[in-house]
């Protein structure tokens, strides 16, 4: 019996992994597309544009998981239903039990591969991906080195040794120089929050300005500084929310509840990654109540259209929630996980159904 669970698990987790290929192909084609507007900008290459489209794949894959899941299940298992395969395995011993749980272990394995992508592979690809173009694109001398973040304008040099949560300098110094390059001020900061584009809210600072090659030092709790760097600069610097892992975000707005800031759309996001792996388990349990039954007589074309449909209407309905929770200010909770929770109750409702006409 074990050789028939694994042998359904794996056709499931193939299943997943062609769908996969197929529909980040496409999604990635378009990107291409979108992403060809900006080569020639600065030194944006095709070659580059290629690459960040490559590196955009694992987040593509995240956020159609639950699509991709689904797709899978139904031309997969309703493949397997149309060539006989399930009645065969039930008559070999194996109840329709067993084949739920043959599902469900490759959609634990696949909840996990998900779980471990938005925390380890996403958030190091998004990252890279935005930084090599912003540095492609912006016109301007900064780099990224062993030693950090390095930028400079009319004097000033900056350097950020790194970047906690994604979004925090840490082991921040700043020099300026004057019109004669001597060093006119020399600053350090354990970290900065970036209030805007233009206003850093620098803390733990440690100030020497020389005058007269005398040197006063200054020490200061919070300091605000006026940042010279740009909007592409500064996307080098931080992350998108969507670049942050799982961890990173929800250290990211512990630290903005205890600063008194608004942590809402992060708390939601942080909840939405989270629910991500539980909507495509979903999904392949969803997509198997659906080939049970009256759906053995369906084409492989239907099965796609019914799998297309459903995962699709599902993921509206996910974006529908997620910009209606905003504008009246849902629970994270509830805004993230409403659209399983539906999913949920779709999936009892059908079971009770087919046991009804049973």
């Amino acid at each position: 019996m074990w050789i028939l669970r694994f042998y359904l698990a794996r056709n499931v987790f193939l299943g997943f992994i062609i769908t996969a290929l197929i529909i980040v192909g496409l999604f990635s084609i378009i990107l291409l597309i979108e992403e060809l507007d900006d080569v020639g900008t600065g030194g944006y290459n095709l070659t580059m544009s290629l690459r960040y489209v490559l590196l955009h794949m694992p987040m593509v894959l995240n956020d159609f998981a639950a699509v991709i899941s689904l797709i899978a299940a139904v031309v997969v298992l309703g493949a397997l239903a149309g060539k006989h395969e399930l009645i065969a395995i039930q008559s070999l011993g194996g109840t329709p039990r067993n084949i739920v749980t043959s599902v469900l272990m490759a959609a634990a394995l696949i909840m996990i591969l998900i779980l471990l992508s938005a925390e380890f592979v996403v958030p190091k690809t998004l990252q890279q991906a935005q930084m090599e173009k912003a540095l492609a694109t912006a016109d301007q001398n900064d780099f990224v080195s062993k030693s950090g973040y390095w930028a400079q304008s009319d004097g000033q040099y900056i350097n950020i040794k790194q970047i906690k949560d994604g979004r925090t300098p840490q082991g921040i110094e700043l020099f300026e120089f004057t019109a004669d390059y001597h060093l006119r001020r020399y600053l350090t900061a354990s970290y900065a929050d970036i209030q805007s584009q233009e206003q850093w809210l620098l803390y733990d600072v440690s100030e020497k300005i020389l005058i007269d090659e005398k040197i006063q030092q200054k020490n200061h709790d919070t300091l605000q500084w006026r940042s010279f760097l740009s909007a592409e600069q500064v996307g080098v610097i931080i992350s998108s929310p969507q670049a942050l892992s799982i961890t990173d975000l929800n250290q990211f707005v512990q630290g903005l509840k205890q600063r008194g800031e608004k942590s809402y759309p992060f708390e939601v996001l942080f909840w939405q990654k989270l629910m991500s792996p539980l909507a495509a388990g979903i999904m392949i349990v969803l997509g198997l109540s659906f080939v049970f039954g009256s759906q053995r007589q369906v084409s492989t074309g239907q099965r796609i259209t019914i799998g297309v449909m459903t995962g699709m209407g599902f993921y509206v309905f996910s974006q529908m929630t997620h910009h209606l929770g905003f504008a009246l200010s849902w629970q994270p909770l509830l805004v993230a996980g409403l659209p399983n929770a539906v999913a949920i109750i779709t999936l009892l409702l059908l079971a009770y159904l087919r046991q009804a006409k049973a």
